[in-house]
Formats: C-alpha cells, sequence, structure tokens
C-alpha cells in the first residue's frame, strides 16, 4: 500500500505545462519575508510546506572541503563559500541561530513527510573555478539518489551546461532554464523541460509564453511580487510562479 501512495505521489509532481488555472506557487528561498525567517533557512522551507506551497526554491553551492550548502550569495557572512571549509563558515550562524544548512540536512527535512511541496532546487554556478560547477552538480544528484528522493526535486539553473550534466545523469530529472540567452530551439534539443524567466521577459515579449506552450515547455516566472504582474503572468500562461509573498499570491489565487 505504501509502495502504491509513493507511486502516485510521483506522478502528481510530474512537471509537464498546465492549464492557466492550474498556477502554481513556489516560495522564492522559502516562506521566509512575510515571516520574518531568514531566507534559504530551515524554517522558511517548513513554513513553505506548512503554507502548502507547490514547490520552495533554494540554493546550492560548494565549501572547500567539498560540502554543499544552501545559500544564495557566493558568500557568507562575508567570507567566500568555495574558499572556506564549512566548519569555518558555520561559526557564523543565521539570524534565527540555525547552522548554515546542508543541503544533506535540507534535502532530508524537506522529504522526510509525503507532502505535495517540491524542492526547486538552483544549482549555483561558482566563482573561483568553473571547473567546480561540475563537481557540484554530480554531487547534488548523488545525494538526492542516495536519499531517495529523485522525483521530489526540480532543478534549475543560469547555466546552461549544468543542466545538461543533470539531463546527462539523471535523463528524468526534471529541469527549467532560468537565462533568456538561448532560443526555445535550443531548450527543446537540450532535452529541458521548460523555461523559468524573469518576468520581465515575458512582459517584454508578450508572444513568448505561447511559443514556449506550442513547443510543450513548462512555463515559469520569477520573482514575481506584484499581483498585477501575477495577473498578467497567468493569462499569458505561465504557470510557475516564484515569489517573495507565497502567502499572500496563494490566497490570491483561490
Amino acid at each position: 500500500m505504501k509502495k502504491y501512495l509513493l507511486f502516485v505521489f510521483l506522478l502528481s509532481v510530474t512537471i509537464k505545462p498546465m492549464a492557466q488555472s492550474d498556477t502554481k506557487i513556489i516560495a522564492h528561498r522559502g516562506a521566509w519575508k512575510e515571516f520574518n525567517l531568514p531566507e534559504n533557512s530551515i524554517a522558511a522551507l517548513q513554513k513553505a510546506i506548512a503554507l502548502h506551497c507547490y514547490g520552495s526554491e533554494f540554493d546550492v553551492r560548494r565549501t572547500k572541503d567539498g560540502i554543499l550548502v544552501v545559500n544564495h550569495d557566493p558568500t557568507h557572512f562575508d567570507d567566500t563559500i568555495e574558499n572556506k571549509t564549512y566548519a569555518e563558515l558555520n561559526k557564523n550562524k543565521l539570524s534565527n541561530g540555525e547552522d548554515l544548512p546542508t543541503l544533506r540536512n535540507y534535502f532530508s527535512v524537506g522529504t522526510k513527510e509525503l507532502h505535495n511541496t517540491l524542492l526547486i532546487c538552483e544549482i549555483k554556478a561558482g566563482i573561483t573555478d568553473p571547473a567546480l560547477d561540475e563537481l557540484t552538480t554530480q554531487a547534488t544528484l548523488a545525494l538526492a539518489k542516495e536519499l531517495g528522493i529523485q522525483d521530489r526535486i526540480v532543478y534549475i539553473s543560469f547555466r546552461f551546461e549544468i543542466l545538461k550534466w543533470i539531463k546527462a545523469i539523471h535523463p528524468s530529472a526534471k529541469v527549467l532554464y532560468l537565462e533568456a540567452d538561448k532560443k526555445l530551439e535550443d531548450i527543446v534539443d537540450a532535452g529541458f523541460d521548460g523555461i523559468n524567466y524573469h518576468f520581465s521577459n515575458f512582459k517584454d515579449q508578450p508572444q513568448l509564453a505561447s511559443q514556449a506552450i506550442d513547443k510543450k515547455l513548462a512555463l515559469g516566472s520569477w520573482t514575481v511580487n506584484d499581483l498585477g504582474d501575477f495577473e498578467l503572468l497567468k493569462k499569458q500562461g505561465v504557470t510557475l510562479i516564484t515569489t517573495n509573498y507565497p502567502d499572500l499570491f496563494i490566497k490570491h489565487n483561490k
């Protein structure tokens, strides 16, 4: 029975182009802003899950000693993450007292229950050595496989090659490209599942959404914090909306 329920769950989280009425809300770096929590913290992730967000977005980087951590900026308290060990970095706690989250802990907390909130995992490009990007990508996917949570994650990145590596390692992984610097044909040819562009790209190119839908690409947009922009994107057919105000947007979208 448990295996059957898990199978039903995994079917339900498959990313695919959706109808306009199926607009989904993703918490940007967790549900932090509305609840005065540190962004990318475990607490912000747990709040996003409690709100029943479609997904909770977060950022992955690699420390000098190879520990994967969840942090948006390349620095933590002015220390460059790639140049410091985890122990050195973790001397500085988050504003709520949390440790700098490791990806292992973040993955574990985010998937310990069979809820519907996906983990929207952005693998960040390194700033000191491009070769680190492939190591970060490989380690992230290996950890997801070890924990048995591969189908509860959607991967996003601004670096095209990172998503190509993901597809090469795990062909059924769901990936969305963040940078609007490629033709839609390139996205399709790479085997990516969709695009997740800044909302200004859809506003500046009103036909972009319909063109992507014609190519059967999933459509997402970040970071949408204005309800007017939200409604415009919904009308265009953008179905995955990443925002700093998930609670507001979920209530508005009912």
